[in-house]
């Protein structure tokens, strides 16, 4: 599956597959239907692996001058076009060595695996093999909108989980602190590559404005201390990411006193390597931040910036840079309708590429492209006030602010806690509820920060509580 003739063949299209037909149906049809069944998808991956795995690789993200045959290239490429057109287009242009060469059943079966791979369900019909009936199945990037009773069956399962037993204990006192060392609010928690716990906290109160306390904290995956660093150089930290590298990434959300406002990546030492944005200068420029609050780095070093921490207020925007710290654009506007923000708290991006924001105050997470297309946006995992998404795919949303009175936080109907699910079909799988007896009460109360370290453990980083918990699966 590899050569010029069938790049450019692909390159027409965007991509790649998407072939192979399903038996007549009456209406139009989507992707999102469940438009083939998971034993196909099965004999499709091992179909791939022998006929496309080495031009298009195991990740389906493409080699060489290859075409990606997942994520949101491949699916803008595509978007809007039906099942029948690729099928055909990928019929006839490979293998590049012998195109055509291949019983139609296999087309369709590696057809079914690219579904899978892309996060669209499986359902209890295989795909067939004549185009003109997949011409009736149409390619939707993002799902298109439910009608009344799906998303009333929707909403049952989520209430479902919700209603069934914690998937995870809580560990109480995890963290060995020094004697002399209180825990102050907080809001982030990461874990690196070794396994290392990495906490910042507000100084042991909930602002680090004139404090010398250092907070940035590392612990072992034992909860034993291990250094900190940072004192005298924050006012309000936000968010935390750690990189491939291992390196820190620190938002501090608050300019006063000639500092803050600013982004920091630091190495595992504590030596500060760049910043981002302006010290002390609260303003929405190419190279300055109003209020940030989450930053990302992308595997190719591409830098993302949420920036926007206060209601009704501008801005409310994704910043993204190149690898070296150069402005490249930026995007969202205030507001509630699709692809708007309103507070945009954290961030996270799955193994397609796509960036998930934590659009806390629409009470959704809207997803992105990595050039700021709007692709969908989620409710299912209430007022989303930190976000995460491991390895695997699995996402772990921290609702700290649902409230049922008027103002902030308003949100009935929705419990406060930890929900977990798959980031690549939106599906909610699990629960951790806060501990709060009467969350109306408070603006805020449980996890607001959140990490994993895909060895069954949950790291929630606390305001109120002025605490970060640790969640272990039950057995």
């Amino acid at each position: 599956m590899r050569g010029a003739g069938y790049i450019a063949a692909l390159a027409v299209g965007a991509g790649l597959l998407l072939g192979g037909p399903l038996q007549a149906q009456d209406g139009p049809k989507s992707v999102w239907d469940g438009v083939y069944t998971e034993a196909q998808a099965e004999r499709g991956l091992a179909a791939y692996a022998q006929h496309c795995n080495a031009c298009h690789g195991g990740d389906l993200a493409g080699t060489g001058e290859a075409k990606p045959l997942a994520g949101p290239e491949f699916l803008s490429g595509w978007n809007g076009l039906s099942l029948g057109e690729l099928f055909d287009r990928t019929r006839t242009s490979m293998p590049i060595q012998a195109p055509a060469s291949l019983d139609r059943a296999v087309y369709a079966d590696i057809l079914a695996y690219v579904l899978k791979f892309n996060g669209f369900p499986a359902g209890q019909a295989e795909l067939a093999q004549k185009s003109e009936f997949l011409a009736g199945i149409r390619i939707d990037a993002q799902k298109p909108q439910a009608s009344a009773a799906d998303a009333f069956a929707h909403d049952a399962a989520v209430v479902g989980a919700e209603n069934r037993p914690s998937p995870y204990a809580q560990l109480a006192s995890f963290f060995q602190l020094l004697p002399d060392r209180t825990m102050g609010s907080s809001s982030s928690v990461g874990v690196d590559s070794k396994g290392h716990i990495w906490i910042v906290d507000r100084c042991a109160a909930n602002s680090c404005a004139g404090s010398k306390l250092d907070p940035i904290l590392e612990f072992g995956a034992d909860g034993a201390f291990i250094k900190a660093f940072g004192g005298g150089m924050f006012n309000f930290p936000h968010g935390l990411f750690i990189d491939r590298h291992d390196h820190l990434w620190m938002v501090d959300n608050r300019a006063a006193g000639g500092k803050g406002a600013q982004v920091f990546e630091f190495d595992q030492s504590g030596k500060l390597l760049r910043t981002l944005g302006k010290a002390g200068v609260s303003a929405a420029g190419p190279d300055s931040f109003a209020e940030p609050n989450a930053v990302l780095v992308a595997p190719n070093g591409t830098i993302f910036v949420a920036d926007g921490h206060t209601g009704g207020k501008d801005p409310a925007r994704i910043v993204k840079f190149d690898a070296k710290g150069g402005f490249v654009k930026a995007w969202g506007v205030r507001g509630a309708e699709p692809g708007q923000l309103e507070v945009p708290h954290a961030l996270a991006m799955d193994s397609k590429g796509r960036l998930f924001v934590a659009d806390r105050w629409n009470n959704r997470i809207s997803i992105f492209d990595q050039n700021g297309k709007f692709l969908d946006a989620w409710s299912q995992f209430g007022r989303p006030s930190g976000v995460f998404i491991d390895k695997h795919d699995m996402i772990y949303v921290a609702d700290s602010e649902s409230r049922a009175p008027e103002g902030y936080g308003h949100h009935p109907g929705w419990k406060r806690g930890i929900r977990i699910g798959n980031a690549r079909t939106g599906q909610v799988t699990g629960f951790i509820p806060d501990g709060e007896a009467n969350p109306d009460k408070q603006a805020t109360s449980g996890a607001e920060g959140i990490a994993a370290d895909g060895r069954g453990s949950i790291y929630g980083a606390q305001v109120l509580e002025k605490a970060v918990v640790r969640y272990v699966k039950r057995p």
